[in-house]
């Protein structure tokens, strides 16, 4: 006699039961590992705006370090081109004063030549008076004439004084006569004066009418 196995119905499980709780788990599990990728691409995000935010702070942080250097490399430029116009500037000034400086230590030492010439000048034309001979005469009057001309071409010239009316700035008055009628004047040169471009360098000495 053939038996039937049986269950009890606590033993019993509905038809396909064990197949959906399969599914289910499977079901389960690939929604963790969605969840799990889910999870990986977000931080995946974050990572990645985090590198960018890094990045894009490096970037202006060496932006910043690049606009200090520029203006940095500005202020030094500015500071040399003002150095440099000081500099140019008091050159030129030293330059200007060194060229009027040697302007007049040569003017000095011309009319310190010609100073030291005038008593040969002098000495010349008291010849001229003293001599009879027409012939030497002619011959020392050749000297003075080539006396007047050097000094000529240095800007010498003779001080007016006979009959002129005395002036302390270009007379001498060494001696003074009683003549009412020229009162003030210049009644005789003692010896001539001479001025140079407007200055004096030797004063005419003269006698004065009082």
């Amino acid at each position: 006699m053939n038996k039937k196995n049986k269950r009890g119905p606590e033993s019993e499980e509905p038809f396909g039961a064990e197949s959906v709780n399969k599914e289910v788990a499977e079901a389960a599990n690939e929604t963790k590992n969605a969840e799990a990728e889910t999870d990986s691409v977000v931080d995946n995000a974050k990572g990645a705006a985090s590198g960018a935010e890094a990045v894009s702070e490096a970037d202006s942080a060496e932006d910043a370090d690049d606009m200090d250097i520029v203006a940095l490399a500005q202020s030094k430029m500015e500071e040399y081109k003002d150095t440099l116009q000081r500099v140019q500037a008091e050159f030129d000034n030293y330059r200007k004063r060194n060229a009027e400086a040697v302007k007049q230590a040569r003017a000095e030492g011309v009319n310190e030549t010609i100073l030291q010439m005038l008593p040969v000048l002098d000495t010349v034309e008291i010849a001229i008076g003293m001599i009879n001979d027409e012939a030497t005469k002619a011959g020392v009057e050749l000297i003075r004439k080539k006396f007047a001309e050097v000094f000529s071409h240095y800007g010498v010239e003779e001080i007016e004084a006979e009959g002129a009316e005395f002036d302390p700035a270009l007379h001498n008055a060494v001696m003074q006569v009683e003549d009412a009628e020229n009162s003030g004047k210049v009644v005789e040169v003692l010896r001539k004066g001479y001025r140079r471009n407007g200055k004096v360098i030797r004063y005419a000495m003269v006698k004065v009418a009082n």
